[in-house]
């Protein structure tokens, strides 16, 4: 397995993942209409299928919802001038966020 540490975002090592709702994937600054929840406490992993792939002025983040907070990361990498979302990535975050570990010392 890969080391987690090292090529996740670092705030998945600072939070205490054992009260996340859900995770969305959207367009930052373009939000309501591209928003699709992808992984639900409820029902686990629901698919990319209405994630919005590419954009050539919005990026592509995953959202982590709590009770009274949410957390966003960047999900994306830039291809011929598009931000294209990175499924790998966000599928890495999904796991780790579903399965919570201990924080790294």
């Amino acid at each position: 397995m890969k080391n987690l540490k090292s090529d996740l975002p670092q705030i998945l090592n600072h939070i205490s993942l054992r009260d996340l709702k859900r995770i969305d994937v959207a367009l930052e600054g373009n939000w309501n209409p591209t928003v699709a929840t992808v992984w639900s406490k409820d029902k686990g992993f629901l698919g990319f299928s209405g994630v919005v792939k590419s954009h050539p002025k919005y990026k592509p983040s995953v959202e982590l919802y709590f009770d009274h907070i949410w957390i966003g990361i960047h999900c994306y990498r830039e291809l011929d001038k598009q931000y294209v979302f990175d499924e790998n990535l966000a599928l890495r975050i999904i796991e780790f966020a579903s399965f919570p570990r201990k924080p790294f010392a």
